[in-house]
Formats: C-alpha cells, sequence, structure tokens
C-alpha cells in the first residue's frame, strides 16, 4: 500500500448514508460510492464500525473504514484528537508508539511532522505504509455515516470550534454524529452548532442518571449498562442509544432486542451475520 496514498469517499445521494475521510498528507484519489456495491442488511440497528474495522484492519485508518464498508457497516467510529497547529488527527491515545512507528505525544506535535508515519505496519504487514489520517479540510458525502468521537488529551485549544467549523464547511452536520467522554465539550459543541446531533459517551464509572435529562441527543453507553430499564428510560427521555463495544454476537442479538440504535463494534462483519439472520 503506497505510502501517503489518501482516499476520499465521494459523493452519493442525499438519501445514502455517508461518509468520510478527509486527509491532508498526499494527493487525493477519489473512490466513488457508486463504483462499489455495499452489503444490505436489515435496519433494525446501525451496523458501526470501531475506528473502522480494528479487528481485522489497523485502527483509525482509511484501510479499516474502507474494510468496514465492505463488510456492512452503515456508520464508522473515528476517535479525534488536535496537533500543536490545531489540525484534527485520527488517533485514539495521547501517544504516537501504539499505533504507529512515531514517538511522542500528540498535541505536541505538527501536522507535517506526523506525514511520514506508518500507521498500519504495527497491525500487520499487509497494511504498510498506511498514513495517518487527518481530518481538517474536506467531509465529503459518501455512502457511511461517522461517529466522530472527540478526545481530549488536556492540552486542547477551541476544539469544540474546530470540529463545528470543520463540519459547517461541508455541510455534513446531517450525516455524522459528535461524541465525547468530556460531556463539557460535547455540551459546547451542542451550544455551538444546535444542527449537530451530540451524544455523551460513558462507562461505568462515568455513568450518572443526570445523563437522560442532558442536552444530547444520543446516549453512547458501555454495554454492561444497558438493560431493559436502562432503555425504558432513554424512551422516556427521548435519547437514542448506542452502545459500545460490541463483538459477541449473543450480545449482539440481546442489544437489538432491546431496541438499541447502534451497536459499535471491532467486528461489523459478526454484526451483519446477525442482522441478516433477524426476522424479516
Amino acid at each position: 500500500m503506497p505510502t501517503k496514498s489518501v482516499l476520499l469517499f465521494a459523493a452519493g445521494s442525499s438519501a445514502a448514508l455517508t461518509a468520510v475521510v478527509a486527509i491532508l498528507l498526499g494527493p487525493a484519489v477519489i473512490l466513488h460510492a457508486q463504483e462499489r456495491e455495499m452489503p444490505t442488511n436489515p435496519q433494525t440497528v446501525i451496523n458501526c464500525g470501531h475506528r473502522g474495522a480494528a479487528g481485522h484492519a489497523p485502527e483509525n485508518t482509511l484501510a479499516a473504514i474502507r474494510l468496514a464498508m465492505a463488510m456492512g457497516a452503515q456508520m464508522v467510529e473515528i476517535d479525534v484528537q488536535q496537533t500543536a497547529d490545531d489540525q484534527l488527527v485520527l488517533l485514539h491515545d495521547d501517544s504516537l508508539s501504539r499505533t504507529t512507528n512515531g514517538t511522542g505525544l500528540l498535541w505536541q506535535k505538527h501536522a507535517s511532522e506526523l506525514q511520514t508515519l506508518d500507521a498500519g505496519r504495527w497491525f500487520s504487514a499487509e497494511f504498510a505504509g498506511e498514513p495517518l489520517p487527518t481530518l481538517a479540510i474536506a467531509l465529503v458525502r459518501g455512502k457511511i455515516k461517522l461517529n466522530i468521537e472527540v478526545k481530549l488529551h488536556g492540552h486542547e485549544r477551541n476544539i469544540a470550534k474546530l470540529v463545528v467549523e470543520a463540519i459547517r464547511r461541508t455541510g455534513f452536520a446531517p450525516e455524522c454524529l459528535i461524541t465525547s467522554f468530556g460531556h463539557a465539550v460535547a455540551d459546547e459543541i451542542k451550544q455551538l452548532a444546535p444542527e449537530l446531533r451530540v451524544g455523551y459517551i460513558f462507562g461505568p464509572r462515568e455513568f450518572r442518571e443526570a445523563v437522560f435529562s442532558a442536552p444530547v441527543e444520543v446516549l453512547s453507553a458501555h454495554y454492561s449498562l444497558v438493560n431493559a430499564e436502562f432503555m425504558r428510560k432513554a424512551r422516556a427521555a427521548g435519547k437514542a442509544v448506542h452502545v459500545w463495544t460490541v463483538n459477541d454476537k449473543a450480545l449482539m442479538t440481546r442489544l437489538i432486542d432491546l431496541g438499541v440504535e447502534a451497536i459499535i463494534t471491532n467486528y461489523p462483519d459478526r454484526l451483519t451475520e446477525v442482522l441478516r439472520a433477524q426476522p424479516q
């Protein structure tokens, strides 16, 4: 796979599930949505690939996003962080060392320092040369929605504004969800851009009953929290429920039966199989 290669998912119809990734790391190559056949799943739940298809490809890379699409995902969750020069980079950890051949902390780096990093070889030689994606200029309409998780490393500067501006520049607001463990940042994004769909992420440690009255549309909860009572409260509050990170087929089936809106998984192919087995 060539170093610095860039893929942008091109326009589909307005009714299509949409997608994105804008990269500043090399020349753009447009992959038209109509040129690829997407698997069809019963629309009982949104199949959301975690960091792309992180069980099969290096997380938060274009390869992982493409693979999630091929496996039937209708949405992809990606992690976004801010660099020293205010670019938005797809990376989960504060440090570059786990998922690239770089070292040091992302918030101390400029985008130009990231252009030659290999974000794929750590996972498999098959993905050697996969670039570290930067989401900053364009969110291009395609055939997959995005769940953009805003990661906080403690050195952010106006990150809510940067995210909102990136989305507004492209008119992508109807096609994405913005989520964060940083509920204050999620609130700020909602205040800056009421048109955006926003969600709180939380696990057992972060959960408070107050989430049901939060000024957001989506509750992105760890699967251990989601039961019939949780769903009853969420429905009463008008909240959609997204559940992470679910890799077990039996658990997927239980969550579908509970009526969650989306399941976030490292293995979108497994969820595709579960959805196809659902009664029509």
